[in-house]
C-alpha cells in the first residue's frame, strides 16, 4: 500500500522528535518527499561554508558489529558454514530491529525507509522483457551477480536454527539487504574502519560535485556532516556515491546520470600472453571489475572508462592499457619489462614501445567491436530514443535502460577511435611526420617521443 503525503509527514515528524530527543542536531535540514520512495535533504535556510549541519549520535546509528553481537547474529556466526558479508550481518540487525515494530529503538527511522526495492527503479526487479533492454551490458551483469550473492548468502544463513525461528524470508532477506546496499558509509571509530548506517544522513541523493563532507567524530562519539561552501535556502543537501558509471548506479541504486564521465566499458580479454609467452607480472597488474562478480577463469573482465590515467577505484584506461601492453609483449620486449619489474609492480604502466602500444590498441579495439556488435540498438538510435521524452519519459526504468547500455557503447567507441587516430601515428618516422598527420600532435608527443 502506498504511503500517502500526510502519512509520510507524520512519520517524517516522528523521525526528527526521536532523533532530537536523542541528542542529533540538525537545525537547517529539512527532509522531502518527491516520489512514491523517493527522499532527499534540503537546506531550510542560508548555511554558511564550514558550517556543521548535521549531527547523529553513535546510539541512533546501526553498525556491523551490532549484527553480530546481537542474537540471531551470534548463531549465524556460530553455526553458519561459510564466510558471512559485513552486509549481512547489517540485514540481520534490520529485520531484528523491524521485527520488534514499534518497541524498536529505531522504528522512526524505518517508518521512512524505502519498503519497495521495486519502485525505487532496482532492475534486480524488472521482468525480462525490460532487462532485454540491457542485454550483454555489464549493468546487467552486474545486477545478475547482485542476485546471485544475496540468494547465495540467504542460503547459507537461511540453515541457521535462529533464522528459520524468526520466520525471516529471501524476500525479507533482500530488502534488509538493498537497504544496506544503498545506505551505508564507510568509516573510522576510534582508529578502526567500520561500515555503519547513518539515519537522516542516508537520505541524501547522489551529486559529484557535491557540497557535503562527512565523518565520524570520536571526541563528538557521532557523525558528523559540513559543507564546504554557502548554500541558499532550498538548495539540495547531496552526497557523492563514489566515482562510479550508470553500469553502477543502476544495479546499486536504481537510478542513471543524463551524463557520467565514469561510465565504463566492459573488456573481455584473454587470461594470459596471446602467443603464450610466460609474463610473471601478469596477474600483479590489478584489474577493475565488480566486486559481486567472479571470474571463470577462462576470460578476463576489465572495466575501464575513457580517462586513460585513471587507475585504481577509479576503473580507468591505465589498468586496461597496462593489461593489453603485457598480453602482446614481444620475446626481447618482455626481458626488458621484466628487468623493469624490479623497480616498478606494473612495468607495463606505461609504454614499452610504439609498436608494442598499436598492438595493445588493436586488441583493445577489437574487444571494444566485438561488444559493440553485440548490441541490438546503434549508439545514433539510443540517441534518438533518448532525444525523445514522450518515448523514454526522465526517471523511467525505460530511460535508465537506455542510458545505461549508451554509456557502456560511448565508452566502447572511445577506444576504437583511439586505437584507429593513434596506430597510423605509431608508423610516423619523426614528430615532424606526426604534426603533418594530425591537428593537436600535441596529445600523442609523449608516447611517440617514449
Amino acid at each position: 500500500m502506498a504511503v500517502t503525503d500526510n502519512d509520510f509527514a507524520k512519520r517524517v515528524d516522528e523521525l526528527i522528535s526521536w532523533l532530537r530527543k536523542n541528542g542529533a542536531k540538525f537545525p537547517k535540514v529539512t527532509l522531502s518527499r518527491y516520489a512514491d520512495e523517493g527522499r532527499d535533504l534540503r537546506a531550510s535556510e542560508p548555511i554558511k561554508a564550514d558550517e556543521e549541519i548535521l549531527y547523529i549520535p553513535r546510539k541512533c546509528i546501526i553498525e556491523v558489529q551490532q549484527g553480530k553481537e546481537c542474537k540471531i547474529g551470534r548463531a549465524v556466526k556460530a553455526e553458519a558454514k561459510g564466510w558471512v558479508s559485513g552486509h549481512t550481518y547489517l540485514a540481520i540487525r534490520m529485520l531484528t530491529e523491524r521485527d520488534l515494530g514499534d518497541k524498536s529503538f529505531f522504528a522512526p527511522w524505518f517508518g521512512v525507509l524505502p519498503s519497495n526495492y521495486q519502485k525505487q527503479g532496482m532492475p534486480q526487479y524488472w521482468t525480462d522483457e525490460q532487462k532485454a533492454e540491457i542485454a550483454y551490458t555489464k549493468t546487467l551483469a552486474k545486477t545478475n551477480a547482485v542476485v546471485a550473492a544475496i540468494k547465495e548468502m540467504w542460503e547459507r544463513i537461511s540453515q541457521v536454527k535462529a533464522v528459520q525461528q524468526a520466520g525471516w524470508t529471501l524476500e525479507d532477506f533482500a530488502w534488509a539487504r538493498y537497504t544496506v546496499l544503498t545506505r551505508t558509509f564507510g568509516v573510522e571509530i576510534g582508529k578502526r574502519e567500520a561500515t555503519v548506517m547513518v539515519p537522516l544522513a542516508d537520505m541524501a541523493n547522489h551529486e559529484f560535485d557535491r557540497p557535503s563532507r562527512w565523518k565520524y567524530d570520536d571526541k563528538k562519539s557521532g557523525f558528523v556532516v559540513k559543507v564546504v561552501r554557502d548554500l541558499e535556502t532550498g538548495v539540495n543537501l547531496t552526497d557523492t556515491y563514489g566515482s562510479k558509471g550508470n553500469d553502477s548506479f543502476l544495479p546499486f541504486y536504481g537510478f542513471c546520470l543524463e551524463r557520467n564521465e565514469f561510465n565504463q566499458g566492459r573488456f573481455v580479454l584473454p587470461v594470459s600472453h596471446i602467443n603464450g609467452l610466460k609474463v610473471p607480472f601478469l596477474k600483479k597488474i590489478a584489474v577493475s571489475r565488480c566486486a559481486y562478480e567472479s571470474e571463470d577463469g577462462k576470460v578476463k573482465n576489465i572495466d575501464a572508462t575513457t580517462d586513460a590515467e585513471a587507475t585504481g577505484s577509479k576503473r580507468g584506461g591505465k589498468d586496461l592499457l597496462a593489461y593489453c601492453r603485457a598480453l602482446v609483449l614481444q620475446k626481447d620486449e618482455l626481458r626488458r619489462m621484466i628487468k623493469r619489474s624490479s623497480k616498478m609492480k606494473r612495468p607495463t604502466e606505461s609504454p614499452v614501445s610504439c609498436v608494442n602500444e598499436a598492438r595493445a590498441l588493436d586488441l583493445i579495439r577489437t574487444s571494444a567491436l566485438r561488444a559493440l556488435e553485440a548490441f541490438k540498438t546503434s549508439i545514433e538510435e539510443d540517441e534518438a530514443i533518448l532525444n525523445n521524452e514522450n518515448k523514454a519519459p526522465r526517471f523511467s526504468w525505460y530511460r535508465n535502460a537506455v542510458l545505461a547500455r549508451i554509456g557502456e557503447k560511448r565508452t566502447l567507441r572511445h577506444y576504437i577511435r583511439l586505437a584507429e587516430a593513434m596506430n597510423p601515428l605509431f608508423e610516423c618516422k619523426s614528430i615532424k611526420e606526426v604534426r603533418n598527420n594530425v591537428k593537436h600532435p600535441s596529445l600523442f608527443i609523449s608516447t611517440i617521443e617514449h
